[in-house]
């Protein structure tokens, strides 16, 4: 794109796509962050209470709101995303003529995960596919400025983006591109824009990464509909950079791959009502808690002179008064059981939602179970893990083909079989574990150097040693212990 249309695209997405797409997104972020006063004013806003009448007695009530909020939801990110850890990426491997069994090593295009440091930058582009519904990232060749694509050392280089940050645009499915294994439309954007809070715009088309100023940036997306931010003269034009990839480089990630346009949904999402209800509980509870939880004398008729005769007649065991028309009782304390009850109702309906097992939101009632009855009360988040890690497994493999592609290795970048392998986090015990791996070498002949790679706690780099060593008995393992 030449320069001119570069800003007018840029301008498009963020008056419409980008301003969509962050009413959504901000609101399920400030749903995961801890309340803010400003947040609990808000909340109580909803009940008629405002800054106005938070004085005197009332002004507690701003700090039990304040303190009220639950969060479960970062909670279930956690569960989600420490059991989604991508292992090894295994080449699709050919048959083996000596004994007919297909050959799996690890591929190539590996050495660039290990090189962008994936092993722990993978969490942030699951957890936000996880939070959002969707997550991205670039998958670029060196970019030295002022070199030739054709004169670059071949070399990948993986980012992963925030959909808060990055805005892209897809079209409909068509025609199959051989160079880079994909639909150009669908498998890869049209186009897309990346922005940060201080105004530098990333602009990624099938040639080039167009770096772009923005002058003045709003408060909030919705008023880049505003002329004052969306006319020309606020965006500046700085250069372009050729990447050579031959598409749009840029890689989705989904926590589910849907048909009917609900791509960006998460697993937040659906829980933000629920989380609502039980923050609101919360709150009457606290209330209720601070004001009513003890009992509380009254007097009818009768004013203590002073403090010191206020003080002395609460700290006495019996009160005495010479009028006849003073009337002494007390109000019983509230009883916060039916407040407990509806939190408990409302976490077990989040825990059901959002595929979590119970006893790990904090229910009770749980306890002294073995290892096949907690693997089994893990059942249901596994199945949803291990349908959320299709999806992304699918998103690694195309990054990891680019890699290929963008480095020259022509094999890699054509192995549609090749396949990353998700690290083992079921809730069984080693023994369970072990037990069952042995029954299927014996029983059903599987090769035991492929169990190996599911024995808990081996890494792939010991499954290597091992296998190295049932080669070739002279292997030094002593050398190999610290690599």
């Amino acid at each position: 794109m030449k320069p001119d249309a570069v800003i007018s695209t840029v301008r498009n997405i963020l008056m419409n796509a980008r301003a969509y797409e962050s009413a959504r997104l901000d609101k399920i972020h400030a749903a995961t962050l801890p309340w803010t006063a400003e947040n609990a004013l808000s909340h109580l806003e909803v009940k008629g209470v405002t800054p106005s009448n938070l004085d005197g007695p009332m002004a507690a009530i701003l700090g039990l709101a304040t303190k009220s909020q639950t969060n479960f939801l970062p909670l279930i990110l956690q569960q989600y995303s420490q059991g989604l850890k991508v292992d090894n990426y295994l080449a699709g491997g050919e048959m083996d003529p000596r004994t007919n069994k297909r050959v799996r090593e690890q591929a190539k295009p590996w050495e660039w995960w290990q090189r962008n440091k994936f092993d722990a930058r993978q969490t942030g582009i699951h957890y936000g596919a996880l939070k959002y519904g969707v997550s991205y990232v670039t998958v670029l060749p060196s970019m030295t400025p002022g070199v030739e694509p054709a004169l670059r050392t071949p070399a990948a280089y993986l980012r992963g983006v925030s959909p808060r940050q990055m805005t892209a645009i897809y079209g409909e499915r068509m025609e199959w591109d051989p160079r880079v294994g994909g639909s150009v439309d669908d498998d890869w954007p049209m186009y897309a824009m990346e922005m940060n809070e201080f105004g530098a715009v990333r602009f990624y088309d099938e040639e080039k990464v167009h770096f772009l100023g923005v002058k003045n940036v709003p408060g909030s997306a919705l008023d880049w509909k505003d002329p004052a931010y969306s006319g020309v003269a606020n965006f500046e034009y700085i250069e372009g950079r050729s990447h050579g990839v031959g598409v749009c480089p840029i890689v989705r990630y989904q926590d589910r791959i849907q048909l009917d346009g609900e791509e960006q949904y998460g697993i937040i999402e659906p829980l933000l009502a629920i989380q609502s209800r039980i923050d609101e509980t919360t709150f009457e509870m606290m209330v209720s808690q601070y004001y009513t939880a003890f009992k509380q004398r009254y007097v009818m008729g009768w004013m203590p002179k002073d403090q010191s005769e206020a003080l002395r007649q609460s700290a006495s065991d019996t009160w005495f008064f010479k009028d006849p028309q003073v009337k002494v009782g007390e109000f019983d304390a509230a009883d916060n059981r039916g407040y407990l009850e509806s939190k408990s109702s409302a976490v077990r309906d989040l825990a059901a939602i959002g595929q979590i097992p119970a006893q790990n939101l904090g229910i009770d009632g749980i306890s002294n179970i073995s290892e096949a009855t907690l693997a089994g009360l893990e059942a249901s988040k596994d199945r949803n893990t291990a349908e959320i890690g299709t999806s992304l497994g699918e998103s690694h493999e195309q990054t990891l083909r680019t890699c290929a592609h963008i480095t020259g290795d022509t094999e890699s970048a054509q192995d549609y079989a090749s396949e990353v392998k998700w690290r083992e986090q079921t809730a069984r015990s080693f023994a369970q574990t072990v037990d069952g791996l042995v029954k299927l070498g014996a029983g059903l002949g599987i090769p035991e150097e492929i169990l190996w790679e599911d024995i808990p706690g081996w890494t792939r780099e010991k499954v290597q040693r091992a296998r190295r060593m049932k080669d070739d008995p002279e292997f030094d393992l002593e050398s190999t212990n610290g690599a």
